[in-house]
């Protein structure tokens, strides 16, 4: 969804200072940034065109690889397998 190291258009990063509000908490951003993951809408540090789903899904798959691969990712999301098998488990359910 997002090309890396750029800067992202989004209410809640550095390019937009005048929409910041401090009182949002974490939630609220991490909702606003899911919400802005689920659509396809063009915007600053997007990449444009999209890939196909099929190529998204591979990608999907290479970063979660990559991220079960580094120490500091699994220090912070400690669940992340079981997250990934309950994922998985709900998508062969159907």
């Amino acid at each position: 969804r997002f090309k890396t190291n750029t800067r992202l258009c989004l209410s809640m990063s550095d390019f937009h200072p005048e929409s910041w509000q401090p009182a949002w908490s974490l939630a609220t951003m991490l909702k606003g940034l899911l919400s802005f993951m689920c659509e396809d809408s063009p915007t600053a540090g997007a990449v444009d065109p999209l890939p196909p789903a099929d190529e998204r899904q591979k990608l999907a798959q290479a970063s979660a690889e990559w991220n079960k691969g580094q120490a500091e990712f699994l220090k912070a999301f400690p669940e992340f397998d079981s997250i990934l098998a309950a994922a998985a488990a709900r998508k062969s359910k159907g």
